[in-house]
């Protein structure tokens, strides 16, 4: 039985058996170990894997209307293999002048430094689902210094119609997690992607 309860060990994802396998053989060495027992450890395992999965947990969001776009601002945290998690802030500013929009990203994932992108675009002209837009790119990095970058590209008009969905979501009054439950059940629905 002792045989087969170590084998069962297999069952637990692998963060798991890298943090607490060697004190469960342990503790299974010690045990005398029945037919309930293997059961246990298959049932809190499959309790384990189900607990773990690694689905991005959103922890805020905020979605602002201001003249001419729209702010998010959304904390996520990230699961890794190894169980812990990964905080992820950001901050999108969109603003529609027209024939030309301007964005700002600023992001953060866990204790790495911040990143700033600014993005100055000119729209171009629309085939299907895609506008051919021209852009310059301005990556602001932590030591002052700035990377600029020109360049042409296709703009999928179907991103816009996802970020408008959410923004009417989130004034509906549904919660964070919510909105991220149903744009992931709808991620076979053609439009969401």
């Amino acid at each position: 039985m002792k045989k087969l309860a170590r084998w069962l060990i297999r069952l637990y994802p692998h963060w798991w058996r890298m943090r607490y396998a060697p004190e469960f053989e342990a503790l299974l060495e010690d045990a005398a170990v029945a037919l309930c027992d293997l059961f246990s450890i298959v049932w809190s395992a499959l309790e384990v894997r189900m607990k773990s999965t690694n689905l991005p947990r959103v922890v805020d969001m905020a979605c602002r209307d201001i003249p001419h776009g729209y702010e998010l601002e959304s904390s996520v945290e990230l699961p890794g293999e190894d169980g812990r998690t990964t905080l992820v802030r950001s901050f999108y500013r969109a603003i529609d002048l027209g024939d030309t929009y301007i964005t700002l990203s600023h992001s953060s994932r866990g204790g790495e430094p911040a990143q700033t992108i600014l993005i100055n675009g000119r729209k171009g002209e629309v085939e299907g689902d895609f506008r051919t837009d021209e852009t310059e790119m301005l990556i602001l990095h932590i030591d002052g210094t700035i990377e600029r970058t020109e360049q042409t590209v296709k703009t999928c008009l179907k991103y816009d119609l996802i970020v408008d969905r959410v923004r009417e979501k989130y004034r509906s009054g549904l919660s964070a997690e919510d909105i991220f439950r149903q744009i992931r059940a709808a991620s076979d629905n053609p439009l969401w992607s």
